[in-house]
């Protein structure tokens, strides 16, 4: 004996949902049967419309398999909806055919100018009566009739798809346009009308004069009934224009002025888009900064993001970081405006990612390299040195805004966005170390033409210097360091030359450089105060010049003694001269010996030594 398969509980209650509704639909005939026949049904019918989505709706919804329908009043509620809804589109129905069958019964009566209107709006009717039995046969089967005759090959058109995209677009912008675009239409009727006006009026003068003495009874009687036929083009000529002429003054009548029109614009789109733009909004920024902050969060709590030098993986952990904010943001935004069933908005933004995706085609090279950058795999990288506008500067940091250092400068941080990198190439830092700039704010400097001076500001921009007596002097930072700036304090040494007469020849590489060394390094330890200051003294012999024997005085001093560099300088010809005064050694004076053309020496000095006079060959 064969074994019955158990029903699938699922399917029971498919079949039980069915059933109901055909027992719905057979009750409401016979009730719309009754209610026909009965006299006091004097109501006005009412036309329930549904659209496309809304039976897609419907259809889904009841093809799918509920677990369990639930008995009592949620059933009564929907059978005696479904009678409501069926009595209506019934009514529908039937007023849509008795119109067809009065414009049906009218068209072979109807002129042929009138007849192109009247076929127009048979063929809407029947439109409109195949939609209402469609919409008849979904209410009462709970499916789509155009799921059975959907074929599963539909082929795909993308201007299709385009077009129901951006159709609720284009329809909001009929709606804003609707009263300047009726103003034309009808201005554009009556110029028609007018021009066939002045056809007709010709036509009749022309039959006017047309001689008809001499015609036959048949010619003259088709003339006459020519004439009759344009007499009637005529009129219908002038009752459309006088009828579009007083819709016409209604319509501008009625039409706002612009400033009225833009604000009731503004007042309607705040009504009915504006909750919906403020949503969109408020979902992009909230979006992009949480996960912005979750970014930010993830660099500071987890130690694996904050190594000296980051590896691959990170970079682009944090390029992905980046990207993610903006889309999803934008994935936010776009979710909003589809949750809100904001269609018109949602076509802009997508053709605002449209528009942007189409620019950003031609800026893939671009991308690539910025992309390189921000993975370190450039030309520029992380931790290394780079010099920018003339100065250096150390790569802290490669983002989409790249951060530059150098901590030897007031303000010395530049952010930069990635485009600007473009161009500029790093290298590695020296492990010795390498100066980042050549002076500290309140170091002395020797500088050319400026002489010896002081550092009060240093920024990227500018270098301000104080002279001694306060004279303040301010160059633009690239041309300072043009000027290769000598730095005192750091250490400095002071060199001088002084010059003896030829009469102490004897003991000039010698004796006297030792015993002038003595005298001079007593006075400057006496000058500057901390012995400790002085790091070496020397003088040496230096050479024989033309009218004096010269010796160099060098001293090397400490850079605390920066600001007293040039004291220091005059200081070593004063103890230079007084030790000069002490020994009695003689300081020549510089002679200049010039020769005539009269063979005569003239001494312009009127020193001790004698002219000589010499013949010339």
């Amino acid at each position: 004996m064969a074994q019955i398969p158990p029903v699938h509980p699922v399917a029971g209650w498919m079949t039980l949902a069915r059933l109901i509704l055909v027992a719905a639909f057979l009750h409401s005939s016979f009730l719309i049967q009754a209610q026909e026949d009965s006299p006091e049904d004097s109501g006005n019918p009412v036309v329930v419309e549904t659209s496309p989505a809304s039976r897609d709706t419907a259809g889904s919804e009841n093809t799918t398999p509920e677990p369990a329908v639930e008995a009592g009043t949620g059933l009564e509620a929907d059978v005696k909806n479904s009678k409501a809804a069926l009595r209506s589109v019934l009514d529908s129905i039937q007023t849509v055919e008795a119109e067809l069958r009065r414009l049906e019964q009218r068209l072979p009566d109807t002129s042929e100018i009138e007849k192109p209107d009247l076929e127009e709006e048979i063929s809407r009717l029947d439109a409109r009566l195949e939609s209402l039995r469609d919409d008849f046969e979904s209410i009462a089967t709970g499916v789509d009739p155009a799921e059975y005759e959907e074929t599963l090959s539909r082929e795909f058109k993308l201007s299709d798809e385009l077009d129901s995209l951006f159709e609720p677009l284009i329809g909001e912008l009929k709606k804003l346009t609707e009263g300047p675009r009726e103003i034309e239409q009808l201005r554009g009727e009556l110029s028609r009308w007018e021009r066939r006006l002045k056809t007709t009026r010709a036509a009749l003068r022309n039959l006017e004069a047309f001689p008809r003495e001499e015609l036959f009874d048949e010619v003259d009687t088709a003339i006459a009934e020519v004439k009759k036929d344009w007499e009637e083009r005529k009129q219908q000529a002038e009752n459309r224009i006088r009828a579009i002429t007083y819709q016409l003054e209604q319509a501008e009548s009625t039409q706002p002025s612009f400033l009225e029109t833009a604000g009731e614009g503004l007042r309607s789109f705040y009504r009915s888009r504006g909750r919906n733009f403020l949503l969109c909004v408020l979902a992009f920024f909230v979006t992009f900064f949480a996960l912005r902050f979750l970014h930010q969060q993830l660099d500071r709590r987890f130690p694996w993001k904050r190594k000296k030098r980051r590896p691959f993986y990170l970079r682009l952990i944090d390029v992905g970081f980046n990207v993610f904010s903006v889309l999803g943001a934008v994935a936010a935004a776009i979710l909003t405006l589809y949750a809100t069933g904001d269609w018109v908005l949602m076509g802009l933004a997508i053709i605002i990612l449209i528009g942007v995706t189409l620019a950003a085609k031609n800026a893939l090279p671009r991308f690539y390299e910025h992309a390189r950058l921000l993975l370190n795999l450039g030309e520029i990288r992380e931790g290394e040195r780079v010099v920018y506008n003339g100065i250096p500067w150390k790569v802290q940091r490669l983002s989409f805004y790249t951060i530059f250092r150098n901590d030897r400068l007031r303000g010395g941080m530049v952010r930069l966005p990635v485009n600007q990198l473009t161009g500029l190439v790093s290298r590695p830092i020296s492990e010795e170390g390498e100066p980042w700039f050549p002076c500290r704010e309140g170091d002395w400097l020797m500088l050319e033409p400026e002489g010896h001076c002081r550092v009060v500001f240093q920024t990227p921009e500018y270098v301000q210097l104080v002279k001694l007596g306060g004279a303040k002097i301010t160059v633009p930072t690239v041309d300072f360091l043009a000027k290769a700036p000598m730095n005192l304090s750091s250490g400095f040494r002071v060199s001088s030359i002084f010059g003896i007469d030829y009469q102490h020849q004897a003991i000039s590489t010698e004796k006297i450089p030792e015993i002038m060394w003595k005298h001079i390094t007593s006075g400057v330890r006496q000058l500057i105060g901390d012995p400790e200051q002085l790091v070496n003294l020397k003088v040496e012999f230096a050479a024989a010049g033309p009218s004096s024997l010269d010796l160099e005085i060098i001293g090397d001093f400490e850079g605390s003694l920066a600001a007293r560099h040039q004291v220091i300088t005059r200081a070593l010809q004063r103890f230079a001269v007084d030790c000069c005064n002490e020994n009695g050694w003689v300081i020549p004076f510089t002679q200049v010996t010039l020769h005539n053309a009269y063979e005569t020496t003239v001494d312009t000095d009127n020193t001790e030594d004698e002219a000589q006079s010499r013949r010339l060959p």
